[in-house]
């Protein structure tokens, strides 16, 4: 087989593709069937509707779509039954009565883009040719709509349905790991800025993939997550906290920190490698057990104790605050992590710290200054 089919194949298995195929086909085949048992005139509508929800990969993207067919659908249905009284009282022709109450949505969707869904509604109504009563035309084809939208409804939360919680703790594994690398990065003689910003921008798209996540989740386990997955709740805020340190450490070593301390940042280098890379391995065991089985805490102690430990005496004043405030971080996410989030170590919410804010590396001349909150120092970066 080739590699490239190989690489390919991979990739579907790997990010759970087959499991939105099979989801859509399911769908579509219920709707279907749903569609013909209560004796739609049309069922294709149901068919239509189906795939413009179920090809939403997420359960909260899919309740969004569903919500604003249904808004739309009922809306461009009483535009189009508005037009057909129009059309059966007066001497308007179809495509006047179609102009007179499409302007009306149109400056809804100008305002709501979202409620596009109610100018096909209307097309569909009004124009797609039909037989038998004028008004009982719309009321199939809004039916054959809503039996879509109810049908995904029912196979995005029943069928083959991904964990959210799974998703979580593996983009959390990657974050570190990227983390990692960034630290690496910066802790050298010369950093090398583009490459920085590189990984920094993927570390971004990994937090953004966590926190739809942790949306999800909240939808799988409405007001319960807190107490029963707590970890999940509190990990994007710890990763955040630990990359805005990095950031901070990254933009001080490429504005030539680093090169007063030359080689003695290596063995804090190699050592926060080691601790974010046995984060992200611990962030991988939880992926793959199941919610509410906890792992052994035996190696979590001496992790903090090296994180207590900070040979900066020679470092910069700049440099050894960064550092020291990147370990107290760190402690408090591998006390989480190992944990399963049930402590009670650190602020929560994460909306005091210092360096939460979206830093960044920029375009010269364009540094970023990190804000300093009230009563708390802290050099910009």
């Amino acid at each position: 087989m080739p590699e490239r089919l190989k690489n390919l194949l991979y990739s579907i298995m790997g990010r759970g593709t087959w499991r939105q195929v099979v989801r859509m086909n399911v769908s579509l085949i219920l709707s279907g069937i749903v569609a013909t048992a209560i004796h739609l005139d049309e069922p294709v509508w149901a068919l239509i509707t189906s795939v413009i929800v179920i090809t939403q990969s997420r359960l909260t993207q899919t309740l969004s779509t569903g919500r604003e067919q249904i808004v739309g659908t009922l809306i461009g249905a009483a535009a189009g039954m508005s037009a057909i009284a129009l059309e059966q009282y007066t001497s308007l022709s179809v495509g006047m009565v179609f102009w007179v109450m499409l302007m009306p949505l149109a400056v809804l969707v100008a305002l709501r883009p979202k409620m596009r869904v109610a100018i096909v509604t209307l097309m569909v109504v009004l124009l797609f040719p039909a037989t038998g009563e004028p008004f009982s035309r719309p009321l199939q084809r809004i039916a054959s709509i809503m039996t879509g939208v109810v049908v995904s409804f029912a196979v995005s939360f029943f069928v083959l349905r991904g964990e959210a919680r799974r998703e979580v703790l593996g983009n959390a594994a990657s974050l570190l790991r990227r983390l990692s690398d960034l630290l690496s990065g910066a802790l050298q003689n010369h950093p090398d800025h583009d490459a920085l910003a590189t990984v920094d921008t993927m570390c971004r798209s990994l937090l953004q993939d966590m926190n739809d996540g942790v949306q999800e989740a909240e939808v799988e386990h409405p007001a319960s997550l807190a107490k029963h997955d707590p970890l999940v709740l509190r990990l994007p805020g710890l990763l955040r906290r630990i990359r805005s340190d990095a950031i901070f450490i990254a933009r001080a070593g490429t504005e030539g920190e680093t090169a007063h301390t030359g080689d003695i940042l290596a063995h804090e280098r190699d050592m926060l490698v080691d601790v974010l890379g046995q984060m992200a391995a611990r962030c991988d065991r939880l992926a793959a057990t199941r919610r509410g089985h906890t792992l052994p805490d035996d190696d979590m102690r001496p992790l903090l104790d090296r994180l207590e430990q900070q040979e900066g005496e020679h470092w910069t004043p700049v440099m050894r605050f960064a550092v020291g405030l990147l370990h107290a971080d760190m402690r408090l996410a591998v006390r989480n992590i190992w944990s399963d989030g049930r402590t009670d170590d650190g602020p929560f919410p994460l909306d005091g710290h210092p360096m939460v804010a979206e830093a960044g590396f920029e375009p010269a001349g364009k540094a970023a200054s990190v804000p300093m909150p009230e009563g708390r120092g802290r050099p910009s970066s």
